[in-house]
C-alpha cells in the first residue's frame, strides 16, 4: 500500500482526539463544556459499529465520541480537514443522521479546519431545504478555524489538545520558540511515559524544525528552564529519530575527528539547507501563481528530498498553468 499523506494527517488527528476526548471537547466547544459533566462517562465510539462507512475515504476519518452520563446519552461527531476543499456538507449531515438513528440521542457535529480561514468559499457552513414558507431541513455544524485562533492564550492552558494544536494556531514570527516549548511541556506533564514519544512526534513534525531551530530551542532551555529535564526530552526525540536525523554526521565527526565525518556532516547540512530554502520558495510562490495550494501538494513539497526536481518547477514557474503540472513535476514526470 503507498504512502498517502493526507490519511497519514487524518490519522494523526484522529488519534490526539480519539485518545483525549474531554479534552478535545472542551477545547472546541468551550462554552457547551457544561454539558460534560465531570462524571459522564466519555468513549470514543469503535469504527466497528459504523464499518458501512467506512468504505468511503471520507467517513472513514471521523472521531465519534459517546457521552452518557444520569441525564442521558449525546455523540459529539469530530471531524478534522486539512484540505478544505475535501469537505462536503452532505456527507457530514448525512453521518450526523446514521448517527443519531443508531444511537437514538443528538449529535453535535464539530469540524476542525488546521489551515482554512473562516472566509474561505469552499467551506459551506449551513445546508437547508424547503419549499415556500416551509422549511424541510436546516443543518449547521460547528466549526473550529485553527489558523484564526490566537496561540497566546492557550500557552498555559491544561488542556493538552490544545497544547498539542499550537502549530497550527496564529502567532508571531519571534514567539515561535515559547510556543513549541509550551507545546512540548505539555507532552511531558500531561501524557503518560509510554505516548510521550508519540505526542512529540507529532509536535515536532508540524512546526517543521530546521537544524538551527532545534539547537536555539536546546540553548532556549538551558537559558530560560534549567531545572526542567532536557536530557530526558533528548531519550524521548531519540526514541522517534529527531535528535539524530537533526545532528547526523555532526557530532559524529566532532567526536570523532575525523575529517571524512566533518565533511560528511557539512555536505548533508549544505544539501538540507539547499532542499528546505527551495521548498520555501515553491510554498510561498506556486500559491500566488496558481491560487491555494491543495493539501496534497503541500504534503508532497514537504515530502520531496530531490532537490533537482524543485528546481525544475522553479524554473517552470511562468509557464505552469496548473496544480496538475506541479504534481506531475514533483513525480519526476515532465
Amino acid at each position: 500500500m503507498s504512502y498517502d499523506p493526507a490519511e497519514s494527517h487524518d490519522q494523526n488527528f484522529k488519534m490526539l482526539l480519539a485518545e483525549n476526548p474531554r479534552e478535545a471537547i472542551t477545547f472546541a466547544l468551550p462554552h457547551r463544556s457544561r454539558y460534560l459533566r465531570r462524571d459522564a462517562e466519555i468513549q470514543p465510539i469503535r469504527e466497528e459499529t459504523i464499518k458501512t462507512f467506512f468504505s468511503d475515504s471520507f467517513l472513514r476519518m471521523d472521531v465519534p465520541i459517546l457521552v452518557k452520563d444520569k441525564n442521558g446519552k449525546l455523540v459529539f461527531l469530530l471531524e478534522h480537514h486539512h484540505d478544505p476543499y475535501s469537505f462536503s456538507i452532505h456527507k457530514l449531515a448525512r453521518y450526523m443522521l446514521y448517527l443519531q438513528d443508531q444511537y437514538e440521542c443528538r449529535v453535535i457535529p464539530v469540524v476542525f479546519f488546521p489551515h482554512a480561514a473562516s472566509k474561505n468559499k469552499a467551506i459551506v457552513r449551513e445546508l437547508e431545504s424547503g419549499l415556500g414558507d416551509k422549511q424541510y431541513l436546516q443543518f449547521t455544524y460547528e466549526a473550529v478555524f485553527l489558523k484564526e485562533l490566537r496561540a497566546k492564550e492557550y500557552l498555559t492552558s491544561r488542556n493538552l489538545v490544545a497544547r498539542m494544536l499550537l502549530p497550527f494556531m496564529r502567532y508571531p514570527s519571534h514567539a515561535w520558540l515559547e510556543v513549541l516549548d509550551s507545546s512540548i511541556e505539555a507532552v511531558l506533564e500531561f501524557t503518560p511515559r509510554a505516548r510521550r514519544a508519540k505526542y512529540l512526534d507529532f509536535v515536532l513534525h508540524y512546526f517543521n524544525l530546521k537544524i538551527e531551530q532545534w539547537e536555539a530551542y536546546q540553548n532556549y532551555k538551558r537559558k530560560h528552564k534549567p531545572s526542567e529535564a532536557p536530557d530526558m526530552i533528548n531519550v524521548l526525540l531519540k526514541e522517534k529519530g529527531w535528535e539524530e536525523g537533526f545532528v547526523k554526521g555532526k557530532d559524529e565527526g566532532k567526536a570523532e575527528g575525523k575529517a571524512e565525518g566533518k565533511a560528511e556532516g557539512k555536505a548533508e547540512g549544505e544539501s538540507f539547507g539547499k532542499i528546505s530554502e527551495s521548498r520555501n520558495l515553491l510554498l510561498m510562490l506556486l500559491p500566488k501563481k496558481l491560487g491555494q495550494m491543495p493539501h496534497k501538494i503541500e504534503q508532497a513539497l514537504h515530502g520531496q528530498t530531490d532537490l533537482n526536481r524543485m528546481h525544475t518547477i522553479l524554473a517552470s514557474l511562468l509557464e505552469l498553468q496548473s496544480w496538475q503540472e506541479v504534481e506531475q513535476l514533483l513525480n519526476g514526470k515532465s
